[in-house]
């Protein structure tokens, strides 16, 4: 049978009002007295119900989690670093996946505000800026690798910046002296993914690479758009050849599907992806890559969510932060 605050204040001989200022702390209890109530609690191993204490303090503890692909490691990275923070803090959180769909992601964002969450991390969502003002309903919100230009109190954005990254990667291509150059971009409705195709393709362009040697293919993040779009991208072209691809799983179906026709790498087709992902450092060849730190961007998310969490508690008007986390080329065998 479960014991409540009631049979506690019955064993300890004190009114059920002194056991619940005891445990809260909001009004003074003599030390003896919470000493008693304390060891009656400890005898009868009683454990308060977290849910009924929430609701007396008019707060839940519980935030939404928006990821648009649970199967993609660089997303559980950043969930890791969420969960971190959450942990150390009393905090639990809903896991959801959108599958990268505006209507999945408005459906999700009823739910959390109907749940009553205390705040949402939102992680490269496809709404338009309008609507996520709009869905949001004031609730304490940060939205992750996505630069959003909305100047909401209730609101922050923390994002990577893809075109300095992918930038780099064109840099470095440059370095090595290559002539022919393709890229297997994300979904051009995401706005990372159009973010690294321009700053790869500006990069080249303005080194005086000629727009019919940069060659592009669209994928979709997925492992098996990479692997087709590579064999297409080898009869298309000239070898040798750098290739972007613009994340770390469709670099590695590239790289599987170039090894099926003995394409030889980096000699004959040099290829960077993009993430880091535990997987790139464990395929053959190792893949150079792009580190975006995304389990320390789940932990700054997380951390900034908690501070307009605890504005908005202290009835502090909260402030609109948009911060920009930096990104570091890794290089491996591939390139």
């Amino acid at each position: 049978m479960r014991l409540s605050m009631k049979d506690v204040a019955k064993a300890a001989g004190v009114s059920v009002a002194t056991v619940s200022n005891a445990l809260s702390g909001k009004k003074y209890v003599s030390p003896k007295l919470k000493e008693t109530v304390i060891q009656t609690i400890e005898e009868l191993g009683y454990k308060p119900s977290r849910i009924a204490q929430n609701l007396k303090q008019n707060r839940t503890y519980f935030i939404g989690l928006m990821i648009p692909d649970i199967t993609n490691p660089y997303f559980a990275e950043i969930a890791r670093g969420i969960e971190k923070v959450c942990l150390e803090n009393d905090f639990q959180f809903f896991l959801t996946n959108t599958d990268g769909e505006i209507k999945q992601e408005r459906k999700i964002l009823d739910t959390f505000i109907s749940q009553r969450v205390e705040g949402i991390i939102n992680v490269a969502p496809r709404m338009s800026e309008n609507e996520i003002r709009d869905n949001i309903q004031d609730t304490p919100t940060v939205i992750l690798d996505r630069k959003v230009n909305l100047n909401e109190p209730f609101l922050d954005s923390i994002y990577m910046c893809n075109e300095k990254g992918a930038k780099q990667v064109a840099e470095h291509f440059l370095e090595k002296g290559y002539k022919n150059f393709a890229c297997i971009a994300g979904p051009q409705e995401v706005s990372p993914a159009r973010k690294r195709l321009k700053g790869f393709t500006d990069r080249l362009l303005d080194a005086g690479i000629p727009k019919e040697r940069i060659k592009t293919y669209f994928g979709d993040f997925k492992y098996d758009s990479g692997y087709i779009l590579s064999k297409k991208l080898i009869d298309e072209n000239d070898l040798p050849l750098a290739l972007f691809a613009c994340n770390d799983l469709m670099a590695w179906g590239a790289l599987e599907a170039l090894k099926e026709r003995d394409i030889k790498i980096p000699e004959e087709i040099a290829i960077i992806g993009y993430d880091n992902i535990f997987i790139s450092r464990l395929v053959v060849p190792a893949l150079t890559t792009v580190d975006q730190y995304k389990y320390e961007a789940g932990v700054q998310a997380m951390n900034a969510l908690l501070e307009k969490i605890k504005e908005i508690n202290e009835d502090k008007e909260p402030i609109h932060n948009v911060i920009e986390l930096k990104t570091q080329l890794i290089i491996r065998q591939s390139a």
